[in-house]
């Protein structure tokens, strides 16, 4: 009965020890129960990390069409003021073309008398001396007389038929054309030679 009981003993510390041996312990149940914890605040640290790289990747983005639109306008503005410095004195040409145009004319008529012609060689003076400053600030002539029409800085009042003149060339000028640096201040009013219908069809 003795040896029955220390036996039974026996196995009983047998099954405590190894029901002990195999239980976690506190620290380790601890452990399992703070890493999901650990591993849920990675997760959500990620998340966050990415949602501000994302956040700054936008602004980085905004800020350079910010950036590139004002370079555009600044690069815009400075045409502008370069265009308008550059034809500053436009409205003022056009404005004076006119009556030194008439003068031209006046000066080039002939004199009816001596006296008269006294005068004009002044007024031509005068003439030369305003024209001269124009052409210092940009003014030119179109050159039109004998030369093939050109529509962009020609106009043609009429057509006739002169021998010896090739086709589509300028015969008179009517009035004269002017430009201000590389813009059509006032196109030239021609006369535009046009050979007539037989020899066009000979031709053809």
């Amino acid at each position: 009965m003795k040896l029955a009981e220390e036996i039974k003993e026996e196995l009983k510390e047998e099954v405590k020890e190894t029901a002990e041996a195999e239980a976690p312990t506190a620290e380790e149940n601890k452990a399992e129960v703070k890493q999901p914890k650990k591993d849920k605040k990675e997760v959500k640290l990620k998340e966050q990390i990415t949602k501000l790289e994302e956040e700054l990747k936008n602004q980085h983005n905004e800020y350079l069409k910010v950036f590139a639109e004002m370079e555009n306008t600044k690069r815009r503005l400075k045409e502008e003021a370069i265009k308008d410095r550059k034809y500053a004195s436009q409205k003022v040409i056009g404005e004076l073309i006119n009556p030194v145009d008439m003068l031209c004319k006046i000066v080039g008529s002939p004199a009816p008398s001596p006296e008269i012609a006294n005068y004009l060689i002044g007024f031509q003076m005068i003439t030369n001396q305003m024209m001269d400053i124009l052409k210092a600030e940009g003014l030119a002539e179109i050159e039109a007389l004998h030369k093939e029409f050109d529509p962009n800085l020609m106009q043609a009042m009429s057509t006739e038929t002169v021998e010896g003149i090739e086709d589509n060339v300028v015969t008179k000028v009517m009035q004269t054309g002017y430009m201000y640096k590389d813009r059509i201040l006032r196109p030239a009013m021609v006369v535009v030679n046009k050979k007539a219908n037989e020899e066009n069809q000979e031709e053809k």
